[in-house]
Parts: structure tokens; sequence; C-alpha cells
């Protein structure tokens, strides 16, 4: 199995202010484990931590090569 693809954190929104701290609201983007594609939608769950891949084939998340290997 390739190593885990990193959930990358980006701002999802403007920043505002809340109880006199700046918020920078954020959103996680998923990369499939496979071929690093950036918005990989589907996840399975192994173990303690899902997964995440670029497709789905026979009822189940696959890597379908949307991406390329970074």
């Amino acid at each position: 199995m390739a190593p885990a693809m990193p959930t990358e954190y980006r701002p999802s929104g403007p920043t505002f202010t809340r109880n006199n701290e700046t918020v920078t609201p954020m959103a996680p983007v998923y990369f499939c484990e496979e071929c690093g594609h950036e918005g990989a939608g589907f996840g399975q769950k192994h173990g303690d931590h899902v997964l995440s891949y670029c497709g789905w084939r026979d009822g189940r998340p696959v890597c379908v090569g949307k991406g390329e290997r970074k």
C-alpha cells in the first residue's frame, strides 16, 4: 500500500472576528491514496483512519487514476 496522502486544510471563506480573534474558515481537501488526485471524493475506513480514493468501482472506493503520482 502506498503511503497515506495528507489531508490539507485550505481557507474556505472570508476571515471574520469572533471573541476579538480573527478566524479564517478552513475546509479539508482530500488526496487520492494512490495517484494523488486533489479532491478525492470517496473514503474507506482503514483501522482508525479514513483513506481517500478518486473513484468508485464494484461497490467500493478505488483509485481510477485521475491524478498523477506526486
